[in-house]
C-alpha cells in the first residue's frame, strides 16, 4: 500500500528512522553506561561507546532489513510483523525506502563507526570487541538468524558486546569487565526470543526454527521463559558478587524484581504490553547496576 506523500522528504526521514530502530538507543546507552561505570566512569568514553555501538547496531537493523527483505522474510503479507515498538519490518516491502537506500546505510554507518574508532586506546581488547560488534552486524540475518542461533548473536552484540567495548575504551578487558557483559547478554538473548515470538505463526514456522518456535511448541507460557531470565540472571550476578568479580553496590539491581514479576503477568494476558514492560524492565536493570555503582 502507498502512501500519499510516500515521495516527500519529510516521509523518507521518518521511514529511515523506523529502518533504524533507533528505540534501542535508550538500551545502548545503560549498556554502555555499565561498563565503563565498572571500569571506573569518564564521561567521554561513554559517549564514545555509545556512538560507536549504536552505529554499528543501526547498520544491523539496515542489514537486517536488507537481506530479510531479498529473501522474501519481509513481506506486507505473511512476513515478520510490525512490532509494537516498532515496524522496521514494513519498511522495504512497502516502499517506504529503496533497497538502494537502505543497504548505502548500512555501508555509511559502518563507516562513520570506523572512523570514530581511531580515538579508542590503542589496545587489541577494545579492537577485537569492536571487530565483534561488526561481525555480529554482517553475519546476523545471513548466518545466526536462519540456524535459529538469533539468540545467540545478541548476546555476543548487543549485550555482551556493548558492554564490554564500553569497559575496554577505559580499561583492559578482565573478568569484571566480562561478568558485566554475560549478565547483559543473556537479558538481550531472552529478551529477543520473547520479540520473536509473535512471529511464531508467520515466516519463522515457514523458514526459520529459533528458540522462539521451540518454545512455542513445547506449549511453553511465554512467562515461564521470562521468570526464568529472572531468576538465572540475579542468581548469577550473585554468583559474580561473591567471587568478586563484580561490586556488591550492583545488586541494586534487585529492585527490578517488583516491576519483572508484574511484566511476567502481563505477558501472558496482554503480550504487547508485556513485552513493552519486559522492555522497560531490562533497562532498568542494567542502570540500577550502573547507578549502585555511581552512587552507592
Amino acid at each position: 500500500m502507498s502512501h500519499p506523500n510516500e515521495h516527500g522528504l519529510g516521509f523518507r526521514v521518518k521511514a529511515w528512522l523506523i529502518a533504524a530502530r533507533l528505540f534501542v538507543t535508550p538500551w545502548i546507552a545503560v549498556n554502555a553506561l555499565l561498563g565503563t561505570s565498572l571500569a571506573g566512569f569518564n564521561l567521554q568514553a561513554w559517549f564514545l561507546a555509545f556512538a560507536i555501538t549504536t552505529l554499528v547496531l543501526v547498520s544491523a537493523h539496515f542489514i537486517n532489513a536488507w537481506r530479510d527483505f531479498v529473501k522474501g522474510l519481509d513481506m506486507v503479507e505473511e512476513g515478520s510483523v510490525a512490532k509494537p515498538y516498532t515496524a522496521g519490518s514494513q519498511v522495504l516491502p512497502r516502499g517506504w525506502l529503496s533497497l538502494r537506500t537502505v543497504k548505502a546505510s548500512a555501508i555509511a554507518l559502518l563507516a562513520l563507526s570506523a572512523c570514530l574508532m581511531v580515538f579508542a586506546p590503542r589496545r587489541l581488547d577494545a579492537w577485537l570487541l569492536y571487530a565483534l560488534g561488526v561481525a555480529m552486524a554482517l553475519t546476523y540475518t545471513d548466518f545466526f538468524k536462519p540456524r535459529g542461533l538469533g539468540e545467540v548473536a545478541l548476546f555476543l552484540g548487543h549485550g555482551f558486546g556493548t558492554t564490554t567495548c564500553a569497559y575496554s575504551l577505559v580499561r583492559p578487558i578482565d573478568p569484571t569487565g566480562i561478568s558485566a557483559g554475560v549478565l547483559l547478554g543473556m537479558w538481550a538473548g531472552i529478551v529477543y526470543t520473547i520479540d520473536q515470538y509473535i512471529d511464531v505463526q508467520t515466516d519463522f514456522m515457514k523458514r526459520v526454527r529459533n528458540l522462539a518456535y521451540m518454545v512455542f511448541k513445547a506449549n511453553v507460557r511465554i512467562s515461564q521463559l521470562w521468570y526464568f531470565l529472572l531468576t538465572a540472571t540475579l542468581t548469577m550476578q550473585m554468583g559474580f558478587v561473591i567471587l568478586g568479580w563484580l561490586p556488591k553496590e550492583t545488586l541494586l539491581s534487585i529492585f527490578c524484581l517488583p516491576l519483572g514479576h508484574v511484566a511476567g503477568i502481563l505477558i501472558d494476558y496482554n503480550f504487547e504490553r508485556g513485552t513493552l514492560l519486559c522492555l522497560v524492565n531490562m533497562w532498568f536493570f542494567a542502570l540500577l547496576m550502573s547507578l549502585g555503582i555511581l552512587l552507592l
